[in-house]
């Protein structure tokens, strides 16, 4: 059969330094398969070896989900074993987000359920569409999430209104979760793609380096005692700052201060002589 009778799950764009993955699944509401996975996996290795590349964002084709979860026809075949590892599989792709060297966002353009919504919360941001439904349904058959969604809703919302989601398994507006604080845009659908490209390129005008420094001490930041983030901070100032792009900030930022001086000093002389 020809490629146009299998179409890509995954479309992988550059748009300047930002790597734009497009699941692309539209008529199953870009729900996970492990071939899905597997693409991701191999669309981050790639991101991850180009250089030019110092974002990545996340989306869904079409104009109903970012992405409906897991595929509920695969998991219902599985016996409990299988069912655990198909849970180990969906964490570590999570884990592998959350712990990206490169910034990393979710642009929400519909649907982000379950797994979907464990795919948003392991990106460093989120960009909705107003039109966009969050939320774990797990709990309405009877069971739970379980490509972290325990762990994440908690460390981005908060313990009690990860509980209301978990254990409540509504659908919640993109206006409530902006509300509840994991959000950082809620924006029109027909602008969603300019506007999420636009906060991307705010980033990724800087050192990809000194933004993967940054990055890895935040994330410690919940799960270490101040001091020892400090401690961890501190050593990736130091590493980041053996860097020629550092120095080039620096040396750019010194320069610029004196032509200030010297641009003053040459102001005050003129109004004293006149």
């Amino acid at each position: 059969m020809g490629a146009a009778e299998h179409p890509a799950l995954l479309i992988a764009e550059q748009i300047g330094a930002l790597r734009l993955l497009t699941i692309n699944r539209p008529d199953k509401l870009n729900a996970f398969t492990p071939a899905v996975i597997a693409q991701l996996h191999a669309a981050l290795d790639d991101a991850l070896a180009d250089d030019d590349t110092r974002m990545v964002a996340i989306t869904g084709a079409g104009q109903k989900a970012f992405a409906a979860g897991n595929d509920i026809d695969g998991l219902n075949t599985l016996d409990p074993v299988s069912a655990y590892r198909d849970m180990v599989a969906g964490q570590q792709l999570m884990l592998r987000l959350h712990d990206f060297p490169k910034p990393t966002l979710a642009m929400v353009n519909g649907y982000a359920l379950g797994g979907g919504f464990e795919l948003a919360l392991s990106c460093d941001f989120i960009i909705a569409a107003s039109t966009a439904r969050f939320g774990f349904p797990e709990i309405t058959l009877n069971t739970l999430p379980g490509w972290g969604g325990t762990q994440l809703a908690v460390k981005r919302m908060g313990l009690s209104r990860a509980k209301q989601m978990v254990l409540g398994g509504q659908h919640h507006s993109a206006q409530e979760c902006d509300s509840f604080g994991i959000l950082q845009q809620v924006v029109a659908p027909e602008e969603l793609r300019a506007r999420s490209i636009a906060f991307c390129e705010v980033i990724t005008r800087h050192s990809g380096f000194a933004l993967e420094m940054a990055k890895r001490a935040m994330n410690r930041a919940v799960e270490l005692p101040l001091g020892t983030g400090m401690e961890l901070e501190a050593a990736n100032y130091g590493v980041n700052f053996g860097t020629a792009e550092a120095r080039a900030g620096l040396n750019a930022f010194l320069t610029r201060r004196s032509t200030r001086a010297h641009s003053a000093k040459e102001t005050s002389q003129h109004q004293v002589k006149a």
